[in-house]
Order: structure tokens, then sequence, then C-alpha cells
């Protein structure tokens, strides 16, 4: 209830079109991948790579037209302008804000919108906090005998010195058995 609250907050309070997804609760992310839960908004499309979400589309522009930034600053994509939000584990994540119009204190050349990706911050909720959660992924379409493979991740944060000086750490590991498959064939004259 408090997620859903802290939504309407953010949506309420800001000045143009904005959406967002926010976690009450450190680890408790809807989704374990980002732009699963980005689906979730209205106006925005994922794209799908090995059966999980990857890009996405807002408003009907593409990946390439989007600008991600990690709070407050721009973030590097692998190849392209797109961001693959697949890269990110949502156990540290806290909120997704997304901003569908243009505004002063928000980085500029997003057409399809800026998406602003916030940590979780050890001053935010003060004093000792820890998640850890390990799941398996099954893949069916694996070719080796193993298609269980695991997931770890791991959120800790602690404050010192009466909650004026903090220390955050967030780890995740995934590992994913894949292949790729293509048959060509080239005209010779």
């Amino acid at each position: 209830k408090g997620t859903l609250l802290r939504s309407m907050d953010l949506k309420r309070e800001a000045r143009g079109v904005v959406d967002g997804i926010s976690a009450e609760d450190i680890g408790k992310f809807p989704d374990t991948n980002l732009a699963e839960s980005l689906q979730r908004i209205t106006g925005i499309a994922i794209e799908r790579d090995r059966g999980e979400g990857s890009k996405i589309t807002v408003r009907g522009f593409g990946p390439d037209f989007n600008i991600v930034t990690f709070n407050d600053r721009q973030m590097p994509t692998s190849g392209g302008r797109s961001f693959d939000f697949g890269n990110i584990a949502s156990e540290g994540i806290s909120a997704v804000e997304v901003y569908k119009s243009g505004r002063a204190n928000v980085p500029t050349g997003g057409i399809g919108a800026v998406v602003n990706v916030a940590t979780r911050k050890p001053l935010d909720k003060p004093g000792q906090q820890a998640a850890f959660s390990a799941k398996g992924a099954y893949d069916s379409s694996s070719r080796e005998d193993n298609s269980l493979t695991p997931e770890f991740a791991g959120l800790y944060s602690n404050t010192f010195a009466d909650d004026t000086f903090g220390i955050g750490l967030t780890f995740s590991y995934q590992e994913r058995d894949g292949g790729e498959q293509s048959a060509t064939t080239q005209d010779f004259m």
C-alpha cells in the first residue's frame, strides 16, 4: 500500500507528465527485472532478449529515443543510444521515475521519455538494514544438462554518527546458459 501511495504522490507533486514505480522496503521491487516493472506503466512496451525484458519503448518511440539516468546522472550504453535494463539488479533500486514531458531539471534529449533510476540510500532509512535473496531460473531451451541457473542478490546498509554518515552495499550475481543458432546462405555468381 505504501508503494502505491508513493507512486501517486510522485504523479501529484510533479509538474508535467510523470509516472513511477517505487519500493517501500528494501529488495521489494515488483519484478526482478526493471524492464518488466516498467511495462506496468501506461505507454511503455518492452523488448525481450532471451525471454527477459531488456529495452523499453515509450509512447511509440523506440529505445534509441529515450534517455536513462541513474541517480540523475546519465547512464552509458553498450552500443548505440538504447539502454539495456537487464544490466541493473532490482534489489538495490528504490524507485524508477519516467518523465514523459520536458522539465528544466531533467536532462534533455529523450524524445520518448527520460527515465531516472534511483538507488536506495542509507540515510533514507537509518539504522542497519539487510536483505538477501537466492533464486533459480529454469530454462528448458538450454542445451546443457543443467537448465536451472542460480541468482543471488543482497543489500546491506548502515548509518553511523547519529545517522549523519551511512554506507550501502549491493551485490547481484546471475548466471544464464544460452546460445544462438543461425543459418545463412550466399549466392555466388
